[in-house]
């Protein structure tokens, strides 16, 4: 897909929603340029950040960490949920940020054609219903399921873009958001990395 099109095809849904608009902002990354996940890698990582989460809520890390280890899934981890996963006691921001990686689930599930999405809307209250909940074997859902199109997932990652500086912006000038920054920062992480801009889950630019 052309990068310079769906620049305006973003812009369009930008000015739909009243939502202010970059127009030096940067073409996104071109396919070429990208390394994809496919459709096994984003479900090990739905799985993976269903156990994170589970620290926010107050799970037993231990039992979390010893899920991931049991189902083959550890050395998918990032280097931080790692660390996150071995610790015994967590403060109260990491269990607030541990959340927040439901908006990074949301996105994934997209990608897999599980749910709808909209970028200004929060996550869906049944989303966890999509796949095995912690500490259950996820093998036939990591098997199963399949990524949407392509351009769909590319669509979306550059749309998120957008609307991601224009949450920044009204941050940096003390505006009143049309969506909230961490909603959108951790839903463009996800799609970012189902595209390729970068391998490692924890080194994901998120520049504007």
């Amino acid at each position: 897909m052309d990068p310079e099109k769906l620049k305006l095809k973003s812009h369009f849904f930008l000015k739909k929603h009243s939502i202010p608009i970059n127009e030096s902002l940067p073409l996104i990354e071109t396919i070429d340029e990208l390394s994809p996940q496919d459709s096994k890698s984003v479900a090990q990582r739905i799985i993976i950040l269903n156990h994170v989460i589970g620290i926010g809520f107050d799970a037993y890390p231990k039992k979390l960490l010893n899920a991931l280890i049991e189902f083959d899934l550890l050395n998918f981890a990032s280097t931080q949920e790692r660390s996150l996963l071995s610790k015994k006691k967590h403060t109260d921001q990491e269990k607030i940020d541990a959340t927040w990686q439901i908006e990074c689930v949301q996105s994934l599930a997209w990608c897999l054609g599980l749910v709808d999405f909209n970028p200004l809307n929060d996550c869906d209250d049944n989303l966890a219903s999509h796949f095995p909940k912690p500490y259950c074997e996820p093998k036939d859902f990591i098997e199963s399921v399949k990524l949407r199109r392509w351009d769909e997932i590319f669509e979306q990652a550059d749309l998120h873009y957008r609307i991601h500086w224009a949450a920044r912006d009204s941050r940096l000038k003390s505006a009143e958001s049309p969506v909230q920054e961490g909603l959108i920062s951790e839903r463009r992480k996800a799609l970012d990395w189902v595209i390729g801009v970068e391998q490692d889950w924890d080194e994901i630019p998120l520049d504007t």
